[in-house]
């Protein structure tokens, strides 16, 4: 870290002025803070030139990051925050429109002008907002004038750019998930020789995005989260649907004895099927039932089973495990 600072320092005083730094992602920075610390003391701790005047700008989706800084970090930044509001469908179908006319073939922004008119711009494949800029120069048109409307394409259907802005708006309002939607569809629309994306193609693409984030969260699962999933993914290959707590927990014990883990107990186990119901890979239900009236719970897999085994055969800690063999064992039973 300090090589890179050193190069800092002499890069802002070959500069001069005031520099201002923007670290996007600044949560990422974990708990080496060095830099938070040193960058707003650089001018009283002679890093930096009496004419360098060093900001900055940090950017981040996580609004606790800062209560993980050091002290001294803290007091250092003299900081103030600005929230901005995710994207909402109009946003991210204007973003999704611009990134559209520079990566599709015939497809042209539309925009409407003070007067009402509506008007198409074609952008060169790649190109960016000078070339824009410089289209409605030829036309003798104010761009800040214009409101964009959305595309005038051959080769997308009308419902693919509000469907992806939709979807995004609706999760994360997120442009990059919305951006991911279109790019997915576009792809799946070349994978069947369509020579238009659809909406259907759009559709497609948002289960696949969150069937990736649900195979992406059982692989960030923990030990004792595998085993639970584990066991549940065993009982439904062995036929087994809507299954009660103890019959997870017996298969989760032979689980936990073949890769000499720890085993809990039934009700901690149980809290960790719950925690997969809320990432969404598995569904839990509740119920009252039982001689003493407690709560009962049955559990089924909200994915197929050959995708949760794909993910478990894949983790190490289960590289002697026979899944095969426990699902036979478990079917005789």
């Amino acid at each position: 870290m300090q090589k890179v600072l050193d190069h800092l320092w002499a890069a802002m005083n070959d500069a001069g002025g005031t520099i201002i730094i923007v670290l996007d992602e600044i949560d990422n920075l974990g708990t080496d803070d060095k830099i938070l610390y040193s960058l707003p003391r650089a001018r009283d701790k002679d890093y930096v030139n009496d004419d360098v005047y060093p900001s900055v700008i940090g950017i981040s989706n996580d609004l606790q990051w800062r209560d993980n800084l050091d002290p001294a970090a803290k007091d250092s930044l003299y900081d103030d925050s600005i929230f901005f509001a995710p994207y909402d469908a109009n946003d991210l179908r204007d973003i999704l429109s611009r990134r559209a006319s520079k990566a599709f073939h015939d497809t042209d922004l539309v925009y409407e002008g003070p007067d009402g008119d509506r008007f198409s711009i074609s952008v060169d494949l790649g190109g960016d907002d000078e070339s824009l800029d410089a289209a409605f120069e030829a036309k003798g048109i104010d761009r800040t004038a214009c409101t964009l409307q959305g595309v005038e394409s051959s080769v997308l259907s009308e419902d693919v750019i509000p469907l992806c802005a939709a979807y995004a708006a609706q999760d994360k309002g997120s442009a990059r998930q919305a951006i991911k939607y279109l790019r997915k569809a576009a792809a799946i629309a070349e994978s069947e020789d369509s020579p238009t994306v659809l909406g259907d193609h759009v559709r497609l693409a948002q289960d696949e995005a969150e069937r990736e984030a649900i195979i992406e969260g059982m692989e960030q699962l923990t030990t004792q989260g595998h085993l639970a999933l584990a066991a549940v993914t065993i009982l439904e290959l062995a036929n087994e649907s809507d299954v009660r707590t103890r019959d997870v927990y017996d298969v989760y014990k032979s689980l936990t004895n073949d890769i000499d883990a720890d085993q809990l107990a039934q009700r901690r186990m149980r809290d960790h099927l719950i925690e997969l119901d809320m990432l969404s890979i598995i569904r839990a239900r509740k119920s009252a039932s039982g001689s003493v009236g407690g709560e009962a719970y049955t559990f089924e897999l909200r994915v197929e089973p050959s995708t949760a085994l794909d993910v478990l055969e894949a983790v190490s800690r289960f590289d002697d495990v026979d899944f095969n063999t426990m699902t036979q064992n478990w079917l005789r039973e």
